[in-house]
């Protein structure tokens, strides 16, 4: 009698859970394809950076005196 009267009563329900499982793929697509884009934009972001970094370095001068920065006077 319980499975009979479950049935029963759900029954009807079968077209909204149908409508509420296609909003909800729906939904979860969007926030999917939001996430690529966030990614997306982080990725380019520390491409910049990247690039940025590497201008940087390849500007920096190379110290010709290998001694030079070995010692440290703490004494002051």
């Amino acid at each position: 009698m319980i499975f009979v009267d479950f049935w029963a009563d759900n029954y009807d329900n079968k077209s909204m859970d149908i409508q509420s499982a296609s909003v909800n793929l729906s939904q979860a697509r969007v926030q999917e394809q939001a996430g690529v884009r966030v990614q997306a934009m982080g990725l380019d972001a520390m491409k910049e950076q990247a690039a940025a970094l590497e201008k940087l370095l390849s500007s920096a001068q190379v110290v010709a005196d290998p001694n030079l920065g070995r010692n440290l006077n703490v004494i002051a």
